[in-house]
C-alpha cells in the first residue's frame, strides 16, 4: 500500500501536482499489466499497396487504390477488446524539379477508423473524410475496407503542362490516436510499427 499524503492549505500546488502525476502513473502501469500478453508481443503487422491507378475525367484526376492490411497479433487482440484503430492513407502529388528538391503540390490524408462492436459481433469501419461507415462480420473484410481508396479526387484544376508529376502513396497505423495504455505499449514494441514504404509512380497526363 502507498501512504496517502494529506493535502492541507499549507501544501504547495506543485507538490499536489507531483502527487497526482505519481498516482496517475501507478494507475497507468497497473492497467498495462492487466492487458492480455498478446497486446504486448507477437508477429508484426504489415501494410502494403496491392494496386493503384489514376484516371482522368474531363480535366480532373482521380485515384483508386487498395492497401493490404495485416494486423500484428497485439493489434488484433486490441481490436477484439474494442480498442479503435485509426489508419491513415497518405496521398501526394509531387512536382519534379531538375535542380531543386521535388515539391509536394497536393497532399491528402484519408482516415479510416476500425472498431469491433461486441454487442452486434461486427466490425465497423468509418471513413472520417466522407463521414460514412460500413459494418462487416469478418475482420478481413473490414481491413479490406479500411485500406481502400475509391474515386479520390486529386485535383479539379489543370496542372501546369511543363513539369513532370508523380503520385506517392503510403499507409500507416496512427499510434498517437490509441488509448494511452495501448499507446505506451505501441511505442516500445516494434510489432505495432505499421507503416508502409512510400510507393511512387509518374502521373500520366
Amino acid at each position: 500500500m502507498f501512504a496517502e499524503a494529506r493535502i492541507t492549505g499549507s501544501l504547495s500546488l506543485s507538490t499536489v501536482a507531483v502527487f497526482i502525476r505519481r498516482r496517475a502513473n501507478v494507475l497507468l502501469l497497473s492497467v498495462i499489466c492487466c492487458l492480455p500478453a498478446q497486446v504486448c508481443a507477437g508477429h508484426p503487422g504489415i501494410i502494403k499497396l496491392e494496386d493503384a491507378h489514376t484516371f482522368r475525367i474531363d480535366s480532373s484526376d482521380f485515384l483508386d487504390a487498395q492497401f493490404a492490411i495485416e494486423l500484428s497479433s497485439g493489434a488484433e487482440e486490441a481490436v477484439q477488446n474494442s480498442v479503435p484503430l485509426l489508419f491513415e492513407l497518405q496521398v501526394q502529388v509531387v512536382e519534379a524539379h531538375t535542380w531543386l528538391w521535388d515539391s509536394v503540390v497536393i497532399e491528402i490524408t484519408e482516415r479510416r477508423l476500425l472498431q469491433y462492436h461486441a454487442l452486434s459481433e461486427s466490425y465497423q469501419v468509418k471513413d472520417l473524410n466522407a463521414a460514412t461507415q460500413g459494418n462487416y462480420r469478418r475482420l478481413d473484410d473490414a481491413l479490406r475496407a479500411a485500406g481502400k481508396i475509391s474515386n479520390l479526387l486529386l485535383t479539379d484544376q489543370s496542372l501546369d503542362r511543363g513539369p513532370t508529376y508523380s503520385i506517392r502513396l503510403r499507409g500507416s497505423l496512427d499510434v498517437e490516436s490509441l488509448p494511452t495504455p495501448v499507446q505506451l505499449i505501441a511505442y516500445i514494441s516494434s510489432d505495432w510499427s505499421m507503416v508502409s514504404k512510400w510507393y511512387k509512380w509518374q502521373l500520366v497526363r
